[in-house]
């Protein structure tokens, strides 16, 4: 049984500290915008082609130059 990690930080706090460390990192909304995709076909990518993601205390984000990589491989080319 694995240990569960406990924070003194509130998910407000988690939310903040990640948008102000860095404008690297994306939500679902934003990465789809980045990519110029509906949220539903983010989503849907996220699963079937695995985009490195990292979630901290729940919240999920997407790295810029993650979404690049991918979209390099995966996109059209010239589109983004």
């Amino acid at each position: 049984m694995k240990p569960e990690l406990k924070s003194n930080l509130d998910k407000k706090d988690v939310k903040k500290i990640i948008e102000l460390s860095s404008r690297e990192w994306l939500n679902v909304g934003e990465s789809a915008k980045y990519l110029g995709v509906s949220d539903t076909t983010f989503r849907s990518w996220r699963k079937k082609y695995k985009i490195p993601s990292r979630t901290i205390e729940g919240i999920t984000r997407w790295k810029k130059s993650d979404l690049d990589k991918f979209w390099k491989t995966r996109g059209v080319k010239g589109y983004l």
